[in-house]
């Protein structure tokens, strides 16, 4: 029988919480950050603008997020981190426990992907070679972890179409879908670190080279199980 995720029991309320909960409690997010407009966030979380407001209306509440009014009005993560621990502590326990379930999946897009690389290695168009160096540019300028999260997506999204297998396409859409929802908030840096290896898997697409292009891409998703939580918090 399939595994129930137990994420699952939770609300799209209680995930955005949860989510940002975590990325404070790991260093993510630092005291006096500035959070991305609630739509970016929505889109970047895949919930609803409201789910993002309400949320982030339960973390002020808990003085885990404060409200600034003014010229640099906005959300901003709290100064004080209560020692790392919150409210939504039950919420970040069901992340924590479907440790195991995130790996595979992990795993399985990382095989999916590689195939679909080595595909788009051989049958790419330039426009779509340049499309990936356009997502690559924004998510070198863009100084907000939600924009960058949506643009990874296209980017990815972009080599699976480039493969030109659709009738294969839903499985990956599938994998991504159930990884999606686990993706916290990440500081730019790491970020950015992440988006140079973009570079080189669209050079990679770029020179028709199969190998190298399924190489590099099952080495960036597999970078995952380090980096995303469940890496960091059995690190920690």
């Amino acid at each position: 029988m399939p595994r129930v995720a137990a994420i699952s029991r939770l609300s799209a309320v209680d995930t955005v919480r949860a989510r940002l909960t975590l990325a404070i409690n790991l260093g993510l997010l630092q005291s006096g950050e500035r959070l991305p407009a609630a739509d970016e966030m929505a889109e970047s979380f895949g919930v609803s603008v409201a789910s993002v407001k309400r949320g982030l209306a339960v973390l002020q509440q808990e003085g885990v997020v404060v409200r600034r009014a003014g010229r640099y009005g906005g959300s901003y993560v709290g100064g004080s981190q209560h020692g790392g621990h919150h409210g939504a502590d039950a919420q970040v326990r069901s992340f924590l426990d479907d440790d195991s379930h995130v790996h595979t999946l992990i795993d399985e897009r990382a095989v999916l992907e590689a195939g679909f690389a080595a595909l788009a290695a051989v049958s790419r168009t330039e426009d779509e070679v340049a499309e990936l160096r356009r997502l690559t540019s924004r998510m070198a300028g863009t100084r907000s972890w939600a924009e960058f999260r949506n643009l990874d997506r296209a980017f990815h999204r972009s080599i699976v179409e480039a493969a030109r297998t659709p009738r294969a396409e839903a499985q990956a859409a599938r994998v991504n879908a159930a990884l999606d929802p686990y993706f916290l908030p990440y500081g730019m840096g790491l970020l950015h670190d992440s988006n140079r290896e973009h570079e080189l898997i669209a050079d990679a697409l770029a020179d028709g080279d199969a190998g190298e292009a399924a190489r590099l891409t099952a080495a960036h998703i597999k970078e995952l199980h380090a980096s995303m939580y469940v890496g960091l918090t059995n690190a920690g």
